[in-house]
């Protein structure tokens, strides 16, 4: 997905700190189906956190040869109101995309096209065989570098986190969907416990080192503020399939801070976490690297005669990162600051669709299925 960064509400509470419980309708994960005007069907995939929304949708439509086409998956963040009243852009955009009324179960309302077109939407929550349940939960707190000092340095972090609900009807699966979550978000020394638990032990623990690593520095007439932001958004949920999408941005000093994101594809079936080795064949990263940087210079719109490194890349040839994200209409790679470009670029995300990598997938994957649809 695009290098994204929630912009959550920061509550004045004293002590600054939030933990969100499941049942509260202000803090949730919708996953909606429905429509768009007669033809077009879009499954989304949202987050809402207090007045703030953000998540992402896909659409799909008969075309003229009665094939189903598949579109990209577009990001989203908007707002909603006291009164129900919600509105969403796609990302990046000026204009609103989505208006009309939220409720716990539905969303309707206005789609606006291009060139000035509307189409009434209609959605209602729907989680079918084959998709997840998820909880919210969240923590946003704050403290001093030296307590009781208003002119003190601060730390802040800021923890929203996805969890399963239980009603999914295989035990053994949800645990592996929290043993994964819990390794992704938290890091490999923490072990599944109640999730405003662990929220708590990682803000400890976060304080702790931001204290210890500044104190010197301070007493020398020299800290630093820092900041820290973790996140999970869902990519993809249906088809026995769940694609949940991992940004950590720190900010420990220096000109800027920085900002990571990875992915977990995880089979709903038997809870199997799908890497790049599970899916693609052992011999497809040639193929890969062609197609890559193929789609690499058609996204950026680089001549053939321009190399990437001309064109302000660090590299010539794309290879497969093994950073991979999934939705209906293929498998992305995700290339983090760093990576390929300079920070300046942010991440590259190449996208390749079914239709360009179905020989390159493992006939044994349950990706298989899904590449030949």
């Amino acid at each position: 997905m695009k290098n994204r960064f929630l912009s959550l509400t920061l509550l004045a509470i004293a002590p600054l700190f939030v933990l969100a419980q499941p049942n509260q309708a202000k803090k949730a994960y919708h996953r909606f189906e429905g429509n768009i005007g007669e033809n077009i069907s879009i499954t989304a995939n949202l987050v809402r956190l207090f007045d703030k929304l953000s998540g992402s949708y896909q659409y799909r439509f008969v075309d003229e040869d009665a094939e189903m086409y598949y579109g990209k998956t577009i990001e989203l963040e908007g707002d909603i109101k006291n009164n129900d009243s919600a509105r969403l852009r796609e990302f990046g955009q000026k204009n609103f995309t989505f208006k009309g009324v939220m409720k716990q179960k539905t969303f309707n309302g206005t789609w606006y096209g291009p060139a000035g077109k509307t189409l009434p939407f209609d959605m209602e929550e729907y989680y079918p065989n084959g998709s997840m349940q998820l909880n919210v939960f969240y923590l946003n707190s704050e403290e001093n570098l030296i307590a009781k000092n208003p002119d003190s340095p601060t730390a802040n972090i800021e923890l929203v986190l996805l969890f399963p609900n239980e009603k999914y009807f295989k035990p053994f699966v949800i645990d592996s969907v929290k043993s994964n979550i819990v390794r992704s978000f938290f890091g490999s020394g923490f072990l599944p416990e109640l999730p405003d638990t662990m929220l708590i032990c990682y803000e400890q623990e976060y304080f702790k080192n931001y204290i210890d690593q500044n104190k010197d520095w301070y007493s020398k007439g020299a800290s630093f503020n820092w900041e820290k932001m973790n996140s999970i958004s869902v990519v993809y949920n249906s088809g026995y399939m769940l694609c949940l999408e991992y940004l950590s941005y720190g900010y420990t000093g220096g000109a800027h801070g920085m900002t990571n994101i990875s992915y977990n594809i995880i089979d709903l079936d038997n809870g199997q976490l799908l890497t790049y080795s599970n899916i693609f064949k052992e011999d497809a990263q040639d193929s890969l690297s062609v197609l890559l940087t193929q789609q690499l210079r058609k996204n950026y719109r680089i001549p053939a005669k321009v190399t990437l490194k001309d064109a302000g890349f660090f590299v010539d040839e794309v290879k497969p990162n093994y950073n991979i994200f999934m939705d209906g209409n293929g498998i992305g790679f995700l290339y983090n600051r760093y990576e390929i470009a300079p920070y300046s670029q942010g991440a590259t995300n190449i996208f390749l669709t079914w239709s360009q990598i179905k020989n390159l997938i493992k006939n044994d994957t349950p990706v298989y299925k899904m590449s030949r649809r």
